[in-house]
């Protein structure tokens, strides 16, 4: 399911985002889903918060990642009459959901969810136009591994850790992902800060325009942080439009 905020008109820059909420693909946190659509919205930018299948309720990556690239293709579908640029459509996930905009920016385990038969109910090969991170869990490996993210996205296959590095952003990162805006806290110790500055230097070794926010102070799950004094949204924003 899929819950839109779009932006009245005459504001609208073109612009669209698919946002994958946090919350460890337990549930969905309200501050990285609609909190983002609503600020956004408001300036501009359309968001489509994407409701996918979580690990908590027993579905695996398959499920997740159909989800993902489904609504990904509905929105480039009907972004003409959401007065968008179908060549605008990005991502922004938060946590775990920047796991799964991770998966999609890279392509991450493509070649299971082939062979799981993923791609026959779902576009696969399509990819964002830009991605937007924050805090998020982008490798499934040790000694990274944010271990309810990966049990809850993999399911079955936890204990694989071919399957495990497969779906790692980090490990995953060629010359043709999309410009990445990303950004972290030096203070969050549920996500480790390495997750976002590690994915930004591949990206960066990649040649793939990046640009990295390290903020020193801040817990996890902050979300827009407005209240934290950290203006992430306002700089994320200007570089969506630049």
């Amino acid at each position: 399911m899929i819950e839109a905020y779009l932006p009245a008109p005459g504001v609208s820059t073109g612009h669209g985002m698919l946002a994958f909420p946090g919350g460890g693909y337990s549930f969905l946190s309200e501050k990285s889903g609609r909190q983002y659509g609503e600020w956004f919205a408001a300036r501009g930018i359309a968001v489509f918060v994407v409701k996918f299948r979580l690990g908590s309720r027993g579905y695996d990556l398959r499920a997740k990642c159909a989800d993902a690239y489904t609504a990904l293709a509905l929105v480039r579908v009907q972004a003409p009459e959401w007065g968008l640029d179908r060549q605008r459509i990005g991502v922004i996930g938060t946590s775990a959901g920047g796991h799964l905009a991770g998966v999609m920016c890279t392509g991450a385990g493509r070649s299971l969810l082939l062979q799981e038969g993923v791609g026959e109910v779902a576009d696969i090969a399509q990819r964002p136009d830009f991605g937007v991170f924050c805090y998020g869990v982008l490798t499934l490996t040790e000694p990274l591994a944010h271990r309810e993210t990966r049990s809850n996205f993999l399911g079955g296959w936890q204990e694989d850790a071919a399957i495990r590095q497969a779906f790692s952003p980090i490990d995953a990162v060629h010359d043709g992902c999309p410009r990445a805006f990303v950004w972290h806290t030096a203070e969050d110790t549920e996500v480790a800060a390495e997750h976002s500055w590690l994915f930004a230097r591949r990206l960066n070794d990649a040649g793939v325009p990046c640009e990295l926010h390290l903020y020193q102070k801040g817990a996890h799950a902050l979300g827009l942080a407005r209240d934290e004094g950290l203006y992430w949204a306002d700089d994320c924003l200007r570089w969506i439009t630049r």
